[in-house]
């Protein structure tokens, strides 16, 4: 946070207990217009005036108290405290995102991700086995000039995915599809596997790569970079597939002890 936006933020709430005053958010993540910030218990009796300090203070039309990601569909369980309005278009990299931030998520802490994917290798046959709202769909369109076939279930993040593919220009590019990628027949030259449960689908993706290249995600227990290394070996073995990890990166740390690593599996 920048010391002035501290400055005011902090001036607005003066008459605030000063534990709390001296405990308020220093990070945050700002996802187009609207703003979302972790706020903890002793914050609660004050969330309102909190939520309007940094509304006013960051010049956004919303301020959301960052709760947890819940179920299958990854839902935001976020609540409002300033503001009305849970919808926004959000810039990153020059690819508009549409999303409504109480119906999808977006993980800011993915940006370099999503950056580095629009620089893969040009003109590939793409499948995006976990689609969303077109995270990593709309940057291998739009910089890599790739057809990529989206796969998503979620009937609201499948909506704001066929939004963006219009909204990007990409609708000749990206063929979106509403469906598990577990009922969906083709083949690839890259499958992108973005879940948190990524390797319950791993059979699936080799099924969609012949000779060609994963890009898939893990959540790692500290130390156990073995347990996603071993899961991916297993799997190509049984379906007569030899691979190479190409690559390896971590992405963020998703809980305490826990990183978001992803692989770059050459297939053949």
């Amino acid at each position: 946070m920048e010391p002035e936006t501290r400055r005011t933020i902090r001036h607005s709430l003066s008459s605030l207990p000063v534990p709390v005053l001296q405990d308020l958010p220093e990070s945050f993540e700002k996802i187009g217009d609207i703003l979302v910030i972790h706020l903890k218990s002793h914050h609660t009796p004050f969330e309102s005036e909190i939520g309007e300090a940094y509304k006013r203070a960051f010049g956004v039309q919303t301020v959301l108290r960052k709760g947890r990601i819940h179920g299958e569909y990854r839902i935001p369980d976020f609540k409002i405290i300033a503001g009305t309005e849970t919808m926004t278009i959000h810039k990153e990299n020059n690819i508009l995102y549409h999303l409504d931030l109480s119906k999808v998520m977006f993980c800011s802490g993915n940006i370099h991700e999503r950056i580095r994917v629009s620089t893969f290798p040009r003109d590939e046959e793409v499948v995006d086995m976990f689609a969303g709202i077109g995270y990593f769909t709309l940057p291998i369109a739009k910089y890599c000039h790739s057809r990529v076939q989206a796969l998503e279930k979620n009937e609201h993040a499948y909506h704001f995915l066929c939004e963006n593919v219009a909204l990007n220009r990409v609708t000749h590019l990206v063929t979106p599809h509403l469906t598990d990628c577990n009922e969906y027949e083709g083949s690839a030259d890259r499958v992108i596997m973005g879940h948190p449960k990524a390797h319950t689908y791993l059979e699936k993706a080799f099924t969609l790569v012949d000779r060609g290249v994963l890009v898939y995600h893990e959540f790692v227990p500290e130390g156990r970079i073995d347990r996603a290394t071993e899961r991916l070996a297993d799997t190509a073995g049984k379906i007569g597939k030899e691979i190479t990890i190409e690559g390896m990166r971590r992405i963020k740390k998703y809980s305490p002890g826990v990183w978001h690593i992803v692989f770059d599996v050459s297939v053949r």
